[in-house]
């Protein structure tokens, strides 16, 4: 069914595809036009009119899409390229060589990737068609200078993949130049692809891309006040030296795209030759800031970086109109507007910085909440139980953290009857909802205890009754959690060790991954620690062994298990605050 289907498109496709002489006229006014920087550039002359058939044609193309029974995926921007000329020169740009190593991002049939072979490079491939990756793995299995990677690139972890091919390729080549890209991408990525690989002038040294033309042009040549002028050309150019090559006419691809296309090399820069920018986080950042507003001036757009006379000032030392708008300044015109920026205000934002997360920090409830619980807890460890200041404080703090508390329970209500994450074991499902579930009638229990304390609710007995089951609730959550943290840290272990056994113990720090793994596994090893504490704070406050879990240990639990607390919301709060200064 899919021979027919393919067959069908093709027979129905423009007449250059036909071998007879009008296909050769047609195509040869297709070529007249076909490049604006290079009028020697042949075009499908050993196609169509005659010459010998090369191995990746647009036949060869077609049966091996026939052979698996695939169709082009409009989804994945599939257009397959039937011209080996345009390979050729591809790599032509790459200037690719023997003993070079080349990443390519959707080798599709393979064509391109068997001239980078053919000239002697190793060849690591990416492609998020499973099928795809199936094809060129059978068809270059018997070369020992190709690999295969299924995986989506812009969710792939290039850097640590690129890092362990390059280590074990340093041990036989010690002298190896960086790696090269070259690749015929699917349009609908170009931008996210240029933004990954760009930044990377310490693993590769040239970028060999093929795009659609009108994006080819944008990021190569954009003129000052136009609306092509964009944050990304200061990123292309602050990363890379680029160059418009050729252009590719639809005509070469199957299916036949409704855009012609272009090849554009960009030579990227090692980190050391970047611009002279204090951070390159911050420089992106004023970037981005300064095109938010593109139309207004950068005096207005940047004011939540730095008041306007300081933006000002800094427009003036960069010798540009304090009038300047984004659009009217150069890569250079945003170095020096950042880096004069940075110098007059760099000790005043720090400082306003700091003062800004503990602003935020202390306007959180839950931080007070924390807060609050430390100096209760903290009291009932100096207090002893034994009547005085200290306990006052105990009990006065206590009553001031159930209003902190008021509707509370909402939260792990909304988590019982929200749906569990994929994957999750079921006996951790489990525990995970009767954690919730404890957890929501303890706070909804605390607030009765309140309403008895503050005289509203006048039945002492039964307000003490509730207590008590509150209590309880606490202790059976906090046992809960622990187990189901334990679980998760089981997992956690399991998933790390298989990481490591892929990646290599050597390059393990290195992997953005594996670091991510680390760090949920501190996260919820802190966490376990936490409610193991509060088990014995709950059972300390029941009194279910008087003479072992007295006041002051039961104290001592509570302290340390706030101070738990009180970091845990801190780094969460640090966190979402550093993304959005």
């Amino acid at each position: 069914m899919s021979v027919v289907a393919i067959t069908s498109t093709i027979n129905s496709s423009p007449s250059w595809m036909n071998n007879n002489g009008d296909s050769c006229h047609s195509l040869r006014e297709n070529s007249a036009s076909f490049s604006r920087r290079s009028s020697n550039i042949s075009l499908l002359r050993k196609v169509c009119c005659g010459a010998k058939s090369t191995d990746d044609d647009y036949h060869a193309t077609i049966k091996s899409l026939n052979s698996r029974g695939r169709f082009p995926r409009k989804s994945l921007g599939q257009h397959y390229m039937l011209n080996s000329d345009i390979n050729d020169q591809l790599a032509a740009a790459a200037k690719v060589k023997e003993g070079d190593f080349v990443l390519e991002i959707g080798p599709g049939t393979g064509s391109l990737t068997n001239v980078l072979l053919n000239l002697g490079a190793s060849v690591l491939a990416i492609d998020k068609d499973p099928h795809m990756v199936d094809l060129v793995r059978e068809r270059f299995a018997g070369s020992d200078k190709f690999k295969v990677l299924h995986e989506d690139f812009v969710k792939s972890h290039i850097r640590s993949h690129m890092l362990s091919f390059l280590e074990t390729r340093n041990l036989s080549h010690p002298d190896f130049a960086l790696a090269k890209v070259v690749s015929n991408l699917p349009f609908n990525i170009s931008t996210d692809v240029v933004k990954l690989l760009l930044p990377m002038g310490d693993i590769f040294s040239h970028v060999v891309l093929l795009l659609q033309d009108e994006a080819a042009l944008r990021l190569v040549e954009p003129a000052l006040r136009t609306s092509e002028y964009r944050p990304i050309n200061i990123l292309v150019n602050f990363y890379s030296e680029p160059e418009y090559n050729f252009r590719v006419p639809r005509e070469n691809f199957f299916p036949r795209p409704k855009v012609d296309a272009a090849v554009v090399t960009f030579k990227l820069k090692h980190p050391r030759d970047y611009p002279d920018v204090s951070s390159t986080k911050s420089f992106f950042s004023l970037v981005n800031s300064a095109f938010n507003g593109k139309r207004k001036m950068l005096r207005k757009s940047l004011q939540h970086l730095s008041s306007s006379p300081e933006i000002e000032k800094a427009l003036g030392v960069a010798g540009l109109p304090v009038t300047s708008r984004p659009e009217e300044l150069t890569l250079g015109d945003f170095v020096k507007l950042h880096n004069d920026l940075k110098m007059s205000s760099s000790s005043l934002e720090r400082t306003r910085a700091e003062v800004g997360l503990l602003v935020v920090y202390l306007n959180k409830a839950e931080a007070r909440d924390k807060i609050c619980r430390a100096i209760q807890y903290g009291s009932k460890f100096v207090s002893d139980g034994q009547p005085g200041t200290a306990q006052n404080v105990d009990k006065s703090t206590s009553l001031a953290r159930k209003v902190f508390r008021l509707f509370k329970f909402v939260n792990d209500l909304h988590a019982l009857i929200s749906p569990v994450p994929k994957g999750t074991p079921l006996p951790l499902a489990l525990l995970g909802k009767s954690k919730n579930a404890l957890l929501s009638t303890f706070l909804f229990l605390d607030q009765i205890v309140w309403l008895n304390r503050t005289g509203i609710y006048k039945n002492k007995e039964r307000a003490e009754l509730l207590g008590r089951i509150s209590l309880f609730c606490w202790m059976g959550s906090s046992a809960c959690t622990s187990l189901v943290e334990l679980g998760e840290l089981g997992r956690l272990s399991a998933s790390i060790k298989k990481l490591e056994k892929e990646i290599g113990n050597k390059d393990k720090h290195q992997n953005e991954q594996y670091r991510a793994k680390l760090q949920r596994s501190n996260e919820r090893s802190l966490a376990l620690i936490k409610a193991g504490m509060d088990f014995v704070v709950a059972f300390g406050l029941l009194q279910l062994a008087p003479k072992k879990v007295t006041p002051r240990v039961t104290g001592a639990f509570g302290f340390a298990s706030s101070l738990i607390s009180c970091y845990q919301v801190l780094l969460f709060m640090t966190t979402l605050f550093l993304t959005f200064i």
